[in-house]
């Protein structure tokens, strides 16, 4: 077996620094969170948007910070207070938000389904 000679101090570097340009050039084109976000806002005006189940707003909005909460037995009033500050929190952070209707929607199923 032959041992190779190590390498040199401005080799090391140049491997380094090609290593992390590759790293940041992938970093920028993967797309990030708020892709979706800038793409639904070009839709043409006149085509509607499409309306999700209150389940998958439910499972899709809840999940961008947590898992999904047990859905334990709360008032209704409770819930609404809790879907509130989590959706101002959603705002907040630049994550994917409820309108008032959809926040409406998801208390009325966690209402619902809770146990």
């Amino acid at each position: 077996m032959t041992s190779r000679p190590p390498l040199s101090n401005g080799r090391a570097l140049l491997i380094t620094l090609g290593a992390a340009a590759v790293f940041f050039l992938l970093l920028f084109l993967i797309p990030g969170p708020h892709a979706a976000r800038r793409i639904s806002t070009l839709r043409p005006a006149g085509i509607p948007k499409v309306a999700e189940s209150p389940a998958v707003l439910f499972a899709t909005r809840c999940t961008q910070c947590h898992a999904l909460p047990a859905l334990t037995h709360r008032s209704t009033e409770d819930w609404r207070i809790l879907v509130l500050k989590m959706n101002r929190y959603m705002k907040q952070t630049g994550r994917q938000s409820l309108s008032e209707e959809e926040a409406s929607l998801v208390t009325r199923y966690i209402v619902q389904n809770q146990k």
